[in-house]
């Protein structure tokens, strides 16, 4: 070797080879793989995205037993499942580059974020992409073509797309069956503009939501703007595009989390009680029903019952709430009255008030009822 390539060999950096990755099953259009992408990405954790595929979907039901996505494998062999518990977990395994605020009242304010993302802004983008026939139909190609993206069998390649058409059609008959009601595909839609509109103006005047640095509360807004609203074709999309430039730049920064840096300080704008306000103003009483009508539906289930996991099962949504209480009514003496400002100006105080006749938990894979508890 000569002198010359042995001075380009010492110029070459060392090639770091990682036998311990990360594996996510997900898809860049679903609505709730996008905080856990994220979180890898913003904590520079090595992984591998597998697109949500037939094939992967089987290999997701023989681990956590259900076809739901994401789902985390961890080098350690273990398998985390749902997108607000794979967060905390993989906080715990890897504290440097923190998501979760260390100040509990920002702490809140990032769990109500998320919880108000995965349950009731999830309300608008679900209207955008299943209420109106030209959206549904792209929808249902997207879903065949996603289900049958790089199966290279044949036979199972044609099962993806004739399951990925099934399950658009059925999605898309859901909402159909809601013409008639009560449900106002517009006042949705109007909802989700407004909340739009906040966190452009918000975004405005700092980098992330809760200052200089992501956090949790980014992470879980990432859910509702990327999968369905930034992506998919339609009012709502055209609007952020056009209108919310702010807004834009975020998620696309947030899209690549791992180049963002770690340092500033996280902390609380007008702006954004600004956007808790609008919160509350158009879902503080849709979240106080849906606990209302979960205490209905399960005071009388019983101990160790499963409850399902996922956007479709209200009972879910109303453990979310469940989740928010606990950890409103966890907090020291001193920052309650500030908490309980917060909670009023989201309108989720009474939610986290109402005292259920059942409680949930996770245990293992499933979300089961404990009774006594």
């Amino acid at each position: 070797m000569s002198n010359q390539d042995n001075a380009n060999s010492a110029r070459q950096p060392e090639l770091v080879i990682y036998p311990d990755e990360y594996e996510l099953i997900g898809s860049k259009n679903s609505y709730f793989s996008a905080k856990v992408r994220a979180c890898l990405q913003y904590k520079r954790l090595p992984y591998v995205e597998v697109t949500a595929n037939i094939e992967s979907i089987m290999r997701a039901k023989q681990l956590t037993g259900a076809h739901i996505y994401p789902v985390v494998m961890c080098p350690d062999g273990s398998v985390l499942r749902d997108g607000c518990d794979i967060v905390e977990a993989l906080e715990k395994r890897h504290p440097v580059r923190p998501v979760i605020p260390a100040d509990p009242l920002l702490h809140l304010v990032a769990l109500i974020t998320e919880m108000v993302a995965d349950c009731f802004i999830l309300e608008g983008a679900m209207t955008t992409r299943w209420c109106h026939d030209r959206n549904a139909e792209w929808a249902k190609q997207l879903f065949s073509q996603v289900a049958s993206e790089r199966v290279k069998d044949a036979e199972l390649r044609q099962r993806g797309i004739d399951n990925g058409a099934r399950i658009g059609a059925s999605i898309r008959k859901r909402f159909a069956a809601l013409a008639g009601t009560d449900y106002d595909p517009q006042w949705h839609v109007s909802a989700t503009r407004d909340i739009l509109f906040r966190l452009d103006t918000h975004l405005t005047t700092t980098p992330f939501l809760l200052g200089d640095r992501p956090s949790l509360a980014d992470l879980g807004l990432l859910n509702a703007m990327y999968g369905h609203l930034y992506r998919d074709p339609g009012e709502l999309s055209d609007y952020m595009h056009w209108e919310c430039i702010s807004l834009s730049l975020w998620t696309e920064h947030l899209l690549a989390a791992a180049g963002e840096s770690d340092r500033g300080a996280l902390y609380l704008t007008p702006t954004m009680e600004h956007v808790l306000a609008g919160f509350g103003e158009w879902y503080g009483e849709r979240a106080l029903n849906l606990v209302q009508q979960a205490d209905l539906s399960l005071r009388d289930r019983h101990d160790g019952e499963i409850i399902g996991i996922g956007s479709a099962v209200p009972e879910y949504s109303a453990w979310r709430c469940q989740r928010l209480r606990d950890f409103y009514l966890q907090l020291d003496k001193q920052y309650l009255s500030e908490a309980e400002r917060l909670l009023e100006l989201s309108g989720l105080l009474e939610v986290c008030h109402f005292k259920a006749s059942w409680r949930a938990e996770k245990q293992g894979q499933e979300l089961v009822i404990v009774k006594g508890g």
